[in-house]
């Protein structure tokens, strides 16, 4: 048997777990109604369409269709896997895991942990080189860039020397599966299907995700080679995306809980120095773009990004692509600033230069985003014309109207009617009107008109407990109708399984290899419709549409068979059919 979480493991985990507070300590929920709302965290919007529901524990966008529960929410927010988010929310709530799965070495589990084990014997290989005298030039070369015994150590820095087949000549491979190892990235293969080691003469600096697990590993070269990248990084692998991971994200989180800001530099050197000299709060990219990935994970532990860039055109204009990307993640209580370094400086060399105070000077004056926002755009225009000022808001207003704060937006927006000499309250407000909302396409799309079927789906799968009501579906299940065959088979898997949550109705469907499309839409539509019933009319509403249902099932088959009767006749097996339809429409009775 394959080994899996049992179902009874998540269906725990899922309900003791508040979702509304796991959620909002990572994105700003707003109470309206009974649900909370904020601007989705996985689309671009300006309009709050993201909605969680306590009662019913789950998530939904109804602008981008995002949806799922808090193990759905924690995949797709903080980018952990399945597991490690069961092993998160039982850490949570106490719960050991131990027992819960099948001890099979074949499982994704199992399978998971011996890589995780792999690149700990790897890691552990190239930290022994640092200590190994025939290597003892990899280890000089760390303490001429001003690295301490006590950093090497604690960031688990290694070396990997020249050689094309070091791994398999030091570690036992026989212990491994094959699959595995090629899955972990340590090796290339080249087109004769050869493989031989990625990382050679370099430093090592493994990478760690929130567990302190290494997932991959960064190598830079000694000495200068044109012929060789200065940076080399692991590829993607199941455990490591390179878009979506910061170094030193672990090691930052680890030793602090309240972290005031975060400090995004470019390498692992600024990292490690940094650190050394007591800055921190510092993360580095991996010569990527800042990525919504990255935005997401740093808002998650704090509310202040300031991002440290060269002051060269380059630096300038990685500054401005990571503004672009982090606006419509700017709500109210996030903020982000730029530091920009002097020329021919990076933070590393700066810092040995100029001291920990006076660098943390440099980062107090960090340029707000408003002011690199306005200096960036007003160096590229003339502000003394007219033109020039229509120029400032035509390029400025549609940045403006991504940000999701309300208060940072108006803020923006006065020092704009300064600099365009709009002081007239009145006339800023016509000048800033905002377009009507346009309906998503999405919304378009799974547009429903609520008939009696739909109103009957749509309360029974908010409210399951609602299918002990129906009587019987004998009569409907010889209809073809495909929103009484959705009904049908809801009313049967919620008697099936009488605990089942909204949420857990909608993954059943959703996993079911069977279900239709167009029937999911359907299902997903009405599980977060907003009906205007009220809690103690929703059981009579139910009885009342029900009994509409049956009635109005019934009359048609009467009209029908009426008709074929003038025009046609009717059979014997068809009259008495016809006859049971007249009995049961003049003395039905449902649920008094």
């Amino acid at each position: 048997m394959i080994a899996r979480i049992p179902k009874t493991l998540i269906e725990t985990l899922i309900s003791r777990t508040n979702i509304v507070d796991l959620i909002n300590q990572r994105i700003p929920l707003k109470k309206k109604g009974s649900n909370f709302i904020a601007c989705c965290p996985f689309h671009s919007e300006k309009y709050p369409s993201f909605t969680v529901n306590f009662k019913k524990q789950f998530y939904y966008c109804f602008s981008c269709g995002a949806h799922g529960n808090i193990i759905n929410f924690l995949m797709n927010y903080d980018q952990y896997t399945f597991i490690e988010c069961i092993k998160k929310l039982s850490t949570i709530h106490g719960i050991s895991i131990k027992n819960f799965f099948y001890h099979n070495t074949t499982s994704q589990i199992s399978h998971e942990n011996n890589l995780y084990k792999f690149m700990s014997d790897v890691s552990n290989y190239y930290q022994n080189n640092l200590i190994n005298k025939k290597y003892a030039y990899a280890h000089k070369y760390l303490q001429n860039r001003g690295l301490t015994t006590n950093s090497i150590a604690n960031f688990n820095i290694g070396f990997a020397p020249m050689g094309w087949n070091n791994i398999a000549q030091n570690l036992n491979l026989n212990t491994y599966n094959s699959k595995l190892i090629t899955q972990s990235g340590i090796y290339v293969e080249n087109g004769k299907k050869n493989k031989y080691d990625r990382f050679r003469e370099r430093i090592i600096f493994p990478m760690k995700n929130q567990e302190g697990k290494i997932i991959g590993f960064g190598g830079r070269t000694i000495q200068h080679n044109p012929k060789q990248p200065k940076y080399l990084n692991s590829p993607d692998t199941t455990i490591f995306k390179k878009n979506q991971y910061l170094y030193g994200f672990y090691e930052t989180c680890k030793k602090h809980k309240n972290i005031p800001y975060i400090l995004l530099v470019e390498g692992y050197m600024d990292v490690i120095i940094l650190t050394q000299f007591g800055i921190n709060y510092v993360v580095s990219t991996l010569g990527t773009s800042m990525s919504v990935y990255h935005i997401r994970l740093i808002y998650s532990v704090t509310n202040q990004i300031i991002c440290c860039y060269d002051g060269d055109n380059a630096g300038k204009k990685a500054a401005w692509r990571t503004l672009n990307t982090v606006l419509p993640y700017l709500t109210d209580n996030k903020e982000i600033s730029f530091m920009f370094l002097p020329n021919q400086e990076d933070p590393d060399t700066l810092i040995r230069k100029i001291g920990k105070d006076s660098f943390l000077k440099q980062i107090s004056k960090a340029q707000s985003l408003s002011n690199f926002l306005f200096e960036t755009l007003s160096k590229k225009i003339n502000l003394h014309t007219l033109e020039g000022r229509v120029k400032l808001s035509s390029l400025i207003l549609p940045m403006i109207n991504q940000i999701p704060g309300q208060i940072l937006q108006l803020c923006l927006q006065q020092k704009l009617s300064k600099i365009i000499g709009i002081l007239d309250d009145s006339k800023l407000q016509q000048l800033l009107k905002k377009p009507k909302k346009n309906i998503p396409l999405t919304q378009y799309k799974h547009n429903i008109t609520y008939n009696i079927e739909h109103i009957l789906i749509g309360l029974l799968i908010q409210n399951p407990k609602l299918a002990k009501l129906v009587p019987t579906i004998q009569g409907l299940e010889t209809l073809k109708h495909n929103n009484i065959k959705i009904f049908i088979n809801l009313v049967k898997l919620c008697k099936f399984y009488p605990n089942f949550t909204t949420e857990q109705l909608l993954e059943y469907f959703y996993n079911k290899k069977t279900t239709n499309r167009h029937y999911f839409i359907i299902l997903k539509k009405l599980a977060y419709w907003k009906h205007i019933i009220k809690d103690d009319m929703i059981i009579i509403t139910f009885i009342d549409t029900l009994t509409k249902l049956y009635n109005l099932i019934l009359e048609q088959q009467q009209n029908m068979l009426i008709t074929r009767e003038r025009l046609f006749g009717l059979t014997n097996k068809e009259r008495r059919e016809l006859w049971m339809l007249n009995q049961k429409l003049s003395s039905i009775h449902i649920l008094k």
